[in-house]
């Protein structure tokens, strides 16, 4: 069940590892819209082998606080440490790459008064892509999607995309029901947003792909394939029976 509501206003979180030559370019572009309306964000560090908290720590006077997390413990444990410490209305985790407009976010969020989680979508009618991805990607992207949502049933035309907005109240329930961490925390919770009944609505955006992402594909498949598998386990009947190194294999990507 959803707890309480937070603080008005939402508080954005963007976990980044080894970041520094995107994050403050990330920065530079939503700060301005972000600072007119008051609204914080929450930088979410954790195990970098470069600069990127230095980079964050030069923004503090501009709403945006860093947390650091003692080791790289991915992607779902930064996105846990922030909610956690963001009691806020609404809360929106975004990738450090600049993906989206400050102005197309804003246009999701206003869309939390009337559901629970609002994500962006590259792949409903009506988004546009202004740098298209390479064709591995895409085609590795639309493989991914189709498995998702034949597994698990989850009615989103687009599961990967990172810029994604809750009720802070339903975010703050659900993370205690998820169990898996790195870059399959997204899938985990968003079929557990599903498992609880929570209105979800997908919205298309106007997009850009950022060449310097260092997202893993070829690697990264294998290893969210088989995390489609252990959500489907661990919410079934004999999930309880699952060994905990079940649990935390495969990651680190």
């Amino acid at each position: 069940m959803p707890s309480e509501p937070g603080t008005p206003g939402i508080r954005f979180v963007i976990p980044v590892w080894n970041g520094e030559d995107r994050l403050a370019r990330t920065l530079e572009s939503y700060l301005p819209a972000l600072e007119r309306r008051g609204d914080p964000f929450e930088v979410v560090v954790g195990g970098v082998r470069d600069r990127t908290a230095e980079v964050a720590a030069r923004y503090a006077s501009h709403h945006v606080r860093l947390l650091q997390i003692p080791n790289n413990l991915g992607k779902g444990d930064a996105i846990r440490a922030g909610p956690r410490v963001a009691c806020h209305e609404y809360v929106g985790y975004l990738g450090a790459d600049v993906p989206i407009s400050p102005e197309a976010i804003y246009g999701l969020v206003g869309c939390l008064e009337d559901v629970d989680r609002v994500v962006a979508s590259r792949w409903l009618r009506g988004a546009v892509g202004v740098e298209a991805k390479p064709l591995f990607n895409r085609v590795a992207g639309r493989a991914w999607n189709f498995l998702t949502r034949s597994l698990l049933f989850l009615p989103l035309r687009d599961i990967q995309a990172r810029e994604k907005f809750f009720r802070g109240s339903v975010v703050r329930s659900l993370l205690r029901s998820v169990t898996l961490t790195y870059r399959p925390f997204d899938l985990d919770l968003l079929y557990h947003v599903r498992k609880w009944g929570g209105r979800v609505k997908e919205l298309p955006v106007r997009w850009a792909h950022d060449p310097a992402s260092h997202t893993p594909v070829g690697r990264a498949l294998p290893v969210m394939f088989l995390s489609q598998l252990r959500v489907r386990l661990l919410n079934s009947p004999v999930g309880k029976r699952v060994p905990p190194r079940f649990i935390a294999w495969p990651h680190g990507y």
